[in-house]
């Protein structure tokens, strides 16, 4: 017999580290790091959402609080970068320049009419990047310095032009993320926060891909990797198989709730079947809310629809809708959440799609508690009335 719909969610959770057996969360990792590489890459367009995405994977009585997460990037301990598509991604000093030479010449393809409108080509290319190797050469600089950097030698230098030079310059290997600047983000020289490792072979890195997006996020089907990692669906199906191969089996095919072929690492699946296997003989649980950024890689780290996230419902909210985020319960969306942060306190804004029972409030509460114990300032909740959808 297939996986239910409900098995498939609670294998999700609890691979993503947001379910344990004993209904808690948190991931076999104590560090921020430790969390991203064990997911290889982690989307971070919103910078402080996705630091809490990343403390919310360990154990509440050690998470880290923004500061700390902070801190760790500042150091160097994660690193952030674009890779695998045109957006920003958290990742370790360890895979950043593996994954980013496997992923550079597709990503580069996406960008190709911003860099023709731009004129990124060629010579003009070239010197883009000597620009940027020589502005940051002396210490870590923002985007503003670079900018004016390449503003003196006659080149791009200011609104998406710039953007497109630094992310030209991220996928060359010259700059990624360095240590802030107050509230600015700096970049560095890469070989400054990135080891010199050995290259791997295209199918080696497309297999050690397919290994580690399973192992944090199966089961899975060859969509839901395509589209996280941005490479076509032959490359999928090959990286797939070649990763069954190199782990003996462990990586392997089982069927869906809707007929489709599902992909999963059964080693991580049964280190959590007490996390997703209800017996006849317990009560059932309290509710868990979950307060995820919108694009938490429970969000994001799967193909369109998702219909594991959404209630029935509720079809159009498969998107991010800023500055709304995702609240779950019970791994299913129940409305959105907003965090306003200031410098010495916060809001945070709950949007219900429904009315929520007595328990689920208190789990709601509870996360919001986590929330603020996470930003080290005290919140303030707001509640709309129910929408109407």
């Amino acid at each position: 017999m297939g996986l239910t719909l409900a098995e498939v969610r609670g294998r999700r959770l609890a691979a993503q580290g947001l379910r344990a057996a004993d209904g808690a969360a948190g991931l076999d990792a104590t560090t921020p790091d430790e969390v991203v590489s064990r997911f290889l890459a982690v989307q971070s367009q919103e910078y402080l959402p996705a630091q809490w995405g990343l403390a919310q994977r360990l154990a509440a009585d050690g998470r880290p609080s923004a500061a700390a997460v902070g801190a760790a990037i500042d150091r160097g301990d994660l690193l952030r970068t674009h890779v695998l598509r045109p957006t920003w991604h958290f990742v370790t000093p360890a895979d950043a320049g593996w994954l980013i030479a496997l992923s550079a010449e597709r990503v580069h393809r996406a960008n190709g009419t911003y860099y023709a409108r731009h004129g990124l080509a060629g010579a003009v290319a070239d010197r883009v990047l000597a620009t940027i190797e020589t502005a940051v050469a002396d210490g870590h600089r923002t985007r503003t310095e670079v900018g004016a950097a390449l503003g003196d030698a006659g080149l791009p230098s200011t609104g998406n032009a710039l953007a497109y030079c630094l992310m030209l310059a991220e996928l060359e290997r010259v700059v990624i993320s360095g240590a802030s600047v107050g509230a600015q983000r700096t970049y560095a020289p890469f070989p400054e926060r990135v080891p010199d490792v050995a290259s791997r072979a295209r199918d080696e890195g497309l297999a050690e891909l397919a290994e580690r997006y399973l192992r944090a996020r199966g089961p899975v089907t060859e969509r839901d990797l395509s589209a996280w990692s941005g490479f076509g669906l032959r490359d999928v199906r090959t990286a797939l198989a070649d990763a069954a191969d190199r782990t003996d089996g462990r990586i392997a095919r089982i069927d869906g709730p809707d007929g489709t072929a599902y992909w999963h690492d059964a080693e991580i699946a049964e280190r959590h079947r007490d996390a997703t296997s209800a017996r006849p003989d317990e009560a059932a649980p309290p509710p868990r809310v979950d307060l995820l950024q919108a694009y938490d890689e429970y969000v994001m780290g799967y193909a369109a629809p998702r219909s594991y996230l959404l209630p029935t419902k509720h079809p159009s909210a498969d998107s991010a809708e800023f500055p709304l985020h995702a609240m779950l319960a019970d791994g299913v969306m129940c409305g959105r959440w907003a965090p306003t942060v200031g410098p010495r306190s916060a809001t945070v804004r709950i949007v219900p799609w429904r009315r929520m029972s007595r328990a689920e409030v208190v789990a709601r509460d509870d996360a919001i508690a986590g929330f603020e114990r996470f930003l080290g300032r005290p919140i303030a909740v707001e509640v709309e009335r129910v929408a109407r959808h």
